[in-house]
């Protein structure tokens, strides 16, 4: 019997590449809550799905799992219900947008025995991103020392709805935005330990909406491979109407043997697509070809959660995306104001501050 899915949550278009993947990958699509801004949307586009009450939905042993993608400061709520009533969750990013959320999903997951997901597309759905990170991981550019993580984005602000201008529902940039960033440093990493030292955040454009913030940079130390990696981070809602996609995204990998850079969804020299991969080694300069690289993540997730395997992602890595961008939030000076913060909360243990000396 394929797997069964509910959807709680139709605020964010995510929630279509969420459906669509599994749905392509054998899932049903069974039910769905009638609430939310795409709600006429999604009836209109999966007519076979049967409108519910939340608790029937969740009272209902044949669904498998659920799919949300509603405000974001209500998915852990959502969450939380799903899996204390035995399904697994697919959640949009961000997961969640407040840290006694997150310990109350890391217990929901302990206590169930089910898995909270939070799909990082720009990592899981971009052949480009997701070829360099396991470039970098093979050791094709040596130890990697340093990684620059931009994800520039179009505002479309008349298109936004009220809670996207407040952080207290969107969850601000960092905890946002910046959660694909963070969990492509730890993919390239592999370490989970890896502490926030910086964070800054402002609102370049919008000052009527003083809950808003449209950049937003954050530093990561980490280690690999025995070595220190440092990553820094700025993600924006500042990019102009006239580039022609949603956001320049931009992955920079440098090692001590060469170099790797990703631009997800556009090429400034003119190439044509999306998907563009650059490295640079003792032999040259090159472009790697990236069109057979698989984007099965519905597939493996699917098996994921059969068989309690982790090769897409692991459990701790997605609670560690969230902790730091959480972490990243809570120390951010404004915009401007750069100045050194000690490591987040999760690494008191070991300062990574330069000495005084």
């Amino acid at each position: 019997m394929s797997l069964r899915l509910g959807v709680i949550g139709l605020d964010h278009l995510h929630v279509f590449e969420l459906v669509q993947g599994l749905l392509d990958a054998g899932a049903n699509a069974a039910t769905h809550v009638a609430d939310g801004e795409f709600l006429e949307l999604y009836e209109g586009w999966r007519p076979d799905s049967v409108a519910v009450h939340p608790a029937e939905l969740l009272a209902d042993d044949r669904i498998d799992v659920v799919v949300t993608a509603g405000i974001p400061s209500q998915r852990a709520d959502v969450a939380v219900a799903a899996l204390s009533a035995g399904k697994h969750v697919l959640s949009a990013k961000p997961g969640v947008t407040t840290a006694p959320d997150l310990q109350r999903l890391r217990r929901a997951v302990a206590t169930s025995g089910r898995r909270w997901s939070v799909l990082f597309t720009e990592r899981f759905t971009n052949r480009a991103t997701s070829e360099a990170i396991r470039l970098a991981r093979s050791g094709a550019v040596g130890h990697v020392a340093h990684v620059i993580g931009s994800g520039p984005h179009t505002l479309n602000a008349d298109e936004r709805p009220a809670w996207f201008f407040d952080a207290a529902t969107s969850g601000g940039i960092l905890v946002d935005l910046a959660s694909h960033q963070v969990d492509q440093f730890l993919a390239i990493t592999g370490d989970l330990d890896a502490a926030v030292t910086a964070g800054s955040e402002g609102n370049l454009t919008h000052p009527e909406h003083p809950g808003f913030a449209d950049i937003g940079t954050l530093c990561l130390v980490a280690s690999a491979d025995g070595g220190p990696v440092v990553g820094d981070h700025r993600v924006d809602l500042l990019s102009p109407a006239g580039l022609g996609t949603w956001g320049d995204v931009r992955l920079s990998i440098v090692g001590t043997e060469g170099t790797l850079e990703v631009r997800a969804n556009i090429d400034p020299a003119g190439r044509p697509g999306a998907e563009h991969l650059i490295l640079v080694d003792g032999e040259g300069t090159r472009r790697v070809d990236c069109s057979a690289v698989s984007l099965d993540w519905a597939q493996t997730l699917i098996e994921d959660w059969a068989d309690g395997g982790e090769r897409l992602i692991g459990q701790a890595h997605t609670f560690a995306v969230s902790e730091l961008t959480l972490a990243a939030r809570s120390i951010a000076t404004p915009w401007g104001c750069l100045l050194y913060t000690s490591p987040s909360p999760r690494d008191r243990t070991r300062s990574r501050m330069p000495s005084s000396a």
